[in-house]
């Protein structure tokens, strides 16, 4: 069996037999593939490619950045599944507004679609939120974000059904996860930022608070100073800074009124505020406007020109508060400003004084409060100052390098790869298919298989012959049979001699090891016609014969006699005449021929009479001439029909010692011989037992070398 199973050329053999599986496999699974793959929505495949720079930028000071290389490596990977990040692809929805894009819409089942077709479900109407989640689970399946190696690359592919919306998606996907990087630096300083301003009003308000602890310790302090040191100008000077602080602080207030007033066209607040004459003339004008047109009739002439002039008088005195309001706003520096002189003047003047021990240390005290707190303030300010300037000087570290153009080709599916995969896979499902119809369904291809489905303990093989030669006169071989005489060396004739060494083994274990009482009778049949039984009959009838044996080969297949064919013999009508006789006779040398190779005797038949045959084998009369052949003869051999085709078989099985069943190589299949065998088994007589031949099997010259070596004459 392993020389069939792994031999080349039973592999070959077992395709050429089973071609057709392998061709309509093929055919049919192509077939199917190829209308799949066609019926497929083609979807395009673009690509940007982005590349990452870990390394820090500060336009401030360019030469700040330092890394390492697994730090780099850690950001690169980082930036990698920022980009995958959910908020990126909710940027990207809103960007390409795919939420309202067909192909993004939310799809229902095929059970779903069916039962709409069928008009037994309503249609499904989905929410904004249904339209959200679909509309980022199909982007998210559509994006392909992976790094390139060890490199500081990221390739952004993007899968749709169009080539434009495949680059579309690409780049603006790329676009959106550099403005989102972007976002978050900003963002990040921005927060840095607002911290640094609640830190610089802190300071501000601590620097105010130790400026004004110093000035009204000088004001307070300048009175009991220009006593004690007898210095009438401090004491003048600061009732002067006195007289200045209430002048700005009315003004001031003063300057609070006008503003709040004009922010709400409030003209009498800004005109008693201001108290100009010249505004409170234009404030009575509007009123008397006012009354007039309370008095008129709307679309007249005269309120027309009412309002007219309402509209420039109320132009007028905003223009002459607004510019009041500026002089007032100067008054208001300039007495801030004497303020400060004032102040600087007195303080000047004070520690230029002969003062107190207790009142200097207080006032140097004071003074470096003023000046810590001035110091921190300014360098609080100055980081500020950059920190906002560093917020809007934010660069990207990562940049489009290579930007996504629509492809000229759908990347799925891929038609000449897909059907040359099917293809390889037809053919390999073929070719499986074969070989398991071959091993398990189809035809026997080896003696082990033979022997397992036949539960036989003895089966035996006849060869396949390709060539049957010539004769030792130099005469061609014109039947597989004659190579009995022809060529008693071939591998032909030595097969036949084992299938007698296999007969006369069953025999003796029948008859307890005696062969020579009674005659041998033996049955050859197979499971169909064309199988070679008639070609084993005659050659085990021959091969009896030269053994020494008196042998009789009877052909009882009456439909279809074929032996006198092989035999080279006209047919004959004796054997049916014979079992028309109503005379009885123990003498068959009417209805015998002797078969001129080997002296065996044979009995041929002819034309077919209209009796069936069935009647005829299982009748008294050729049950009579079985048992005159038996007395005769050592051997007996019949010839009959293939079981599956007539119950000839059947009836003979039941006067006979063994049986010959025949099975062709790769042909008869499996399922045909368990079914002969079964009704074989059934017919046949207790003991007698069946044998199995493998005939026309397939050896490979190189299998035959190796087994044989040079024995046989081909």
């Amino acid at each position: 069996m392993e020389d069939q199973e792994f031999s080349l050329g039973s592999v070959i053999g077992t395709l050429r037999r089973q071609i057709w599986v392998i061709v309509v496999t093929v055919v049919v699974v192509v077939g199917i593939s190829s209308v799949v793959i066609l019926s497929l929505k083609p979807m395009y495949q673009a690509t940007t490619l982005v590349l990452v720079d870990p390394t820090d930028k500060d336009l401030l000071n360019p030469g700040s950045s330092s890394s390492s290389s697994s730090s780099e490596n850690a950001r690169v990977e980082s930036e990698v599944s920022i980009a995958k990040a959910e908020s990126t692809l909710q940027m990207v929805l809103r960007e390409a507004r795919l939420v309202d894009d067909p192909d993004f819409a939310p799809t229902i089942g095929l059970r779903e679609q069916i039962m709409q077709l069928l008009r037994l479900a309503p249609p499904e109407e989905f929410t904004a939120e249904d339209r959200q989640k679909s509309a980022l689970s199909k982007l998210r399946n559509a994006i392909a974000i992976e790094r390139q190696g060890l490199t500081y690359l990221i390739t952004i592919s993007a899968n749709a059904s169009s080539p434009d919306k495949a680059a579309q998606l690409a780049n603006t996907m790329a676009e959106m996860y550099i403005r989102a990087q972007l976002e978050s630096k900003v963002s990040s300083v921005l927060a840095g930022r607002d911290i640094m301003q609640d830190r610089v009003a802190e300071t501000r308000t601590a620097l105010v608070q130790s400026e004004q602890a110093f000035n009204d310790f000088i004001i307070d302090s300048a009175a009991s100073i220009a006593e004690a040191s007898g210095r009438t100008d401090l004491e003048a000077m600061r009732l002067e800074l006195q007289e200045a602080v209430k002048s700005r602080e009315r003004m001031s207030a003063q300057l609070d009124l006008v503003e709040t007033g004009l922010a709400q066209n409030n003209w009498l607040q800004v005109a008693n505020a201001l108290g100009t004459q010249s505004l409170r003339d234009i404030r009575n004008r509007l009123d008397e406007i006012d009354e007039q047109l309370a008095n008129m009739v709307d679309g007249s002439e005269n309120a027309d020109a009412l309002r007219a002039e309402l509209l420039q008088a109320n132009e007028d005195f905003r223009i002459q508060a607004t510019a009041e309001m500026e002089q007032l706003r100067q008054d208001v520096a300039n007495d801030r400003a004497r303020e400060a002189d004032l102040q600087l003047q007195l303080r000047s003047n004070i520690l230029t004084s002969n003062l107190p021990p207790e009142v200097l240390a207080t006032m140097y005290e004071l003074q470096q409060s003023a000046d810590i707190s001035r110091t921190q303030y300014q360098q609080m300010l100055a980081r500020l100052r950059d920190i906002e300037a560093q917020a809007y000087l934010q660069l990207a570290d990562s940049r489009i390098v290579s930007s996504a153009t629509p492809p000229s080709f759908p990347d799925f599916p891929n038609t000449r790869f897909l059907l040359a995969v099917s293809g390889l896979f037809a053919l390999l499902l073929g070719i499986g298919l074969a070989f398991f119809r071959e091993h398990f369904i189809g035809g026997i291809v080896s003696p082990d298989q033979l022997e397992s489905i036949s539960r036989s303990t003895v089966v035996t093989t006849v060869p396949h012959q390709k060539r049957l030669g010539k004769d030792a006169d130099g005469k061609s071989v014109d039947s597989p049979t004659d190579l009995i005489i022809a060529q008693p060396y071939s591998a032909f004739a030595e097969a036949i001699r084992r299938i007698m060494v296999t007969i006369d083994q069953a025999l003796r274990r029948i008859r307890g090891g005696d062969l020579d009482t009674t005659a041998s009778v033996i049955l050859v049949t197979s499971a169909n016609a064309g199988e070679g039984k008639t070609t084993i009959a005659i050659s085990l009838a021959r091969a009896f014969a030269q053994s020494g044996k008196s042998t009789i080969l009877i052909d009882a297949d009456l439909r279809r006699p074929n032996v006198h064919h092989e035999l080279g013999m006209a047919p004959s009508d004796a054997l049916q005449n014979y079992l028309r006789r109503t005379k009885d006779t123990d003498d068959l040398s009417s209805i015998t021929i002797t078969d001129t190779g080997t002296n065996a005797s044979v009995i041929i038949g002819g034309n077919p009479s209209g009796t069936p045959s069935g009647q005829v084998v299982s009748g008294e009369r050729f049950s009579r001439l079985l048992n005159i052949a038996a007395r005769n003869h050592d051997v007996v051999i019949i010839d009959t029909p293939p079981v599956g085709a007539l119950v000839d078989a059947l009836y003979l099985a039941q006067y006979v010692d063994l049986i010959v069943n025949v099975v062709r190589y790769a042909t008869t299949s499996q399922q045909e011989v368990r079914a002969a065998l079964r009704e074989l088994n059934e017919a046949k007589q207790d003991g007698a037992e069946i044998i199995c031949v493998l005939n026309a099997e397939q050896q490979s010259k190189s299998s035959n070398k190796r087994r044989f070596g040079g024995y046989y004459i081909q």
